[in-house]
């Protein structure tokens, strides 16, 4: 996770979300599932917060397919503050954040995630020999109990398809399949730990050189 910055709504944001939105709410003040089911209006800035964040989860700072792709629907909009602890904010710009939909579900009703439009830099690392992420080891107690709250809650770590997805990009990287400007456009939190530990000069080699003995990683 990386710090990320939620764009100005977009102009329909109001008629489409926000209005239509607190309406429901005045005459339905605690909705249902199959009531908010029924009054998803969040989902039409979808597309609007997948282009301004490129395709870039904003919890795993990863590139994910289109919104709907080959009818599985890869992100979804989480509400930072959940519905049921707050339900004013179900229609608010400011708490909408585009991630991947298994993450929105892992999160579910919790709160013990930290939010990317809050997060100072450089807290959480990417371990380059695991390629788990980390909690920075300059943090304070409580800062990294957060980080690891987060990476526990969203199994970060936990989901080898995370780990493995990681290696992958850093070996495509290191074998010269990808430039580093794809990395940045895809993966930009790969990309900010391989300047903050100088990968190129510092671990390159001996990253390459581990990798390429995994069968999996050229496919």
């Amino acid at each position: 996770m990386i710090p990320v910055h939620l764009p100005a709504p977009p102009a329909h944001y109001q008629t489409e979300v926000r209005q239509p939105g607190l309406a429901f709410l005045d005459v339905t003040p605690k909705p249902t599932s199959d009531e908010w089911n029924q009054h998803r209006y969040w989902q039409n800035i979808h597309e609007d917060l997948y282009s301004w964040h490129k395709g870039v989860c904003v919890y795993c700072a990863s590139w994910t397919p289109h919104p709907r792709h080959r009818g599985v629907d890869h992100t979804s909009i989480d509400h930072f503050v959940p519905k049921s602890k707050n339900r004013r904010l179900a229609y608010e710009w400011s708490n909408f954040r585009m991630v991947r939909s298994k993450l929105n579900n892992r999160k579910d009703n919790f709160e013990d995630v930290l939010d990317p439009c809050a997060l100072q830099p450089g807290w959480f690392r990417l371990n380059f020999t695991t390629f788990c992420l980390e909690p920075d080891a300059a943090l304070p107690v409580k800062a990294r109990r957060q980080v690891a709250a987060t990476i526990q809650r969203l199994l970060l770590n936990g989901d080898s398809a995370y780990v493995n997805e990681r290696a992958r990009v850093t070996y495509q990287y290191a074998a010269g399949k990808i430039t580093f400007a794809d990395v940045q456009k895809l993966y930009p939190f790969i990309a900010s730990e391989m300047t903050a530990k100088n990968f190129d000069i510092v671990l390159r080699p001996s990253v390459l050189a581990v990798l390429a003995k995994r069968p999996w990683m050229a496919n």
